[in-house]
């Protein structure tokens, strides 16, 4: 726990490294001088680390160790209070859980870690057999039973203890309402004159893209890839949401460094030819450019991202803060290196390196989704071909259409 501020700070101070190297004030970083750009990273690096042991480590001492509920992340500006034993909080948090399980899907299931409790049941069951004296044929409850059981989904082991014993009533699971079953259905038999059909449809197409399940797992071979991969504590877990927050800005500062900058070059250059009349060496981007860009690239996330993010948060590994602070800030880094060096490379790409070499600190090969990741590297071979037919058809309908 008191590690965090010195990762919180780290990633800060990387970010700070390479909006330095930019030199944005400066011709170039030579000029901007070498004691400057490293004042201004140590600056960045000991302000975040003092604000992280300031104000950080006592919320989380107060949430994770005290396991106080009523603790929110709107409390963090409360810092040194949060030691004292009776601190006036205001909004406090209703609901009795201290922490998120991160590892439950949007139906209460929950694979990760499966494979290393079987391993447990396995020797705790054989030990008690030999303790006994007893074979496994012989034994009343085997390995293998027990292995079943706690392979069974919370509705088999709701099923099996309620036909054991009649007084236990079946706990209800909380299943993620789609946005069809959300906003269609309730206005399914309305008339398209009636305004609530026609709100329905309007909240259905500004929000089906966020309110998706991007977590369930979808097939049994996909559950068997999340139940062999380790389980952590949840405290754990939910230290390093704090830091993915920094990463995944950090992300979204190297996807627009590389993959938003690839698509408005070609934009630019040719907007800059047309006003010029000539083709231009060199042509300054207008800021309106940008703004237009960052629009469609936030519209894009917000209608689209979640075919992404279940293809890359879901189906290769099973992700959770800690993984995903090391795959966003591994895959930044990567993307932000390539930028400065003039490479225009793929954020997708990275990033699915960056998720394959997490699984793989699994330690076991089966925790990889190995076939998803062939699926994503034929995409890569497919779309080169794709793309460029496409463009070249564009280009020659452009070519040959009637001019006067």
């Amino acid at each position: 726990m008191r590690l965090i501020p010195f990762y919180l700070a780290f990633t800060g101070a990387i970010l700070a490294l390479f909006i330095v190297v930019e030199a944005p004030t400066a011709p170039s970083l030579e000029a901007f001088g070498a004691g400057k750009a490293a004042g201004i990273i140590l600056g960045v690096f000991f302000g975040c680390l003092a604000i992280g042991y300031i104000f950080f480590v006592p919320y989380f001492h107060r949430r994770l160790v005290r396991q106080d509920p009523r603790i929110r992340p709107w409390h963090i500006p409360l810092g040194p209070w949060l030691m004292k034993e009776n601190c006036p909080l205001y909004l406090p948090g209703k609901g009795d859980k201290f922490v998120t399980n991160y590892y439950e899907d949007a139906y209460g299931e929950e694979r990760a870690g499966q494979k290393d409790k079987n391993n447990n049941i396995i020797d705790n069951v054989n030990s008690i057999n030999n303790v006994n004296g007893a074979t496994n044929e012989k034994s009343i409850f085997s390995a293998d039973d027990a292995v079943k059981a706690a392979e069974a989904t919370d509705v088999e082991r709701t099923a099996i203890s309620t036909a054991s014993s009649p007084e236990i009533q079946p706990q209800k699971k909380s299943v993620h309402i789609g946005p069809h079953e959300r906003f269609l259905a309730p206005v399914a038999d309305l008339s398209w004159l009636n305004p609530l059909k026609i709100w329905g449809w309007t909240k259905f197409i500004l929000l089906q893209g966020v309110t998706r399940d991007v977590i369930t797992h979808d097939s049994a071979h996909l559950r068997s890839i999340h139940a062999r991969a380790h389980r952590y504590d949840d405290r754990v877990e939910h230290l390093w949401t704090y830091c993915q927050v920094v990463s995944a800005i950090i992300m979204s500062i190297a996807h627009g460094s590389n993959d938003v900058a690839n698509s408005v070059g070609p934009w630019a250059g040719s907007y800059a030819t047309y006003l010029a009349g000539e083709v231009d060496t060199e042509a300054s981007t207008p800021v309106w450019f940008l703004v237009i860009a960052g629009l469609l690239l936030g519209l894009g996330f917000w209608f689209y991202g979640y075919h992404i993010m279940r293809a890359l948060g879901n189906k290769i590994t099973q992700m959770s803060p800690t993984r995903g602070f090391a795959t966003e800030l591994g895959a930044a880094i990567t993307v932000l290196l390539a930028s400065r060096l003039g490479l225009p490379v793929s954020t997708t790409q990275c990033l699915t390196g960056a998720a394959t070499g997490v699984a793989l600190m699994n330690y076991d090969l089966g925790a990889v989704n190995w076939r998803q990741l062939a699926f994503i590297f034929l995409g890569w071979v497919l779309t080169l071909p794709c793309a460029g037919l496409v463009a070249g058809l564009m280009c020659l309908m452009a070519l040959n259409t009637p001019h006067f």
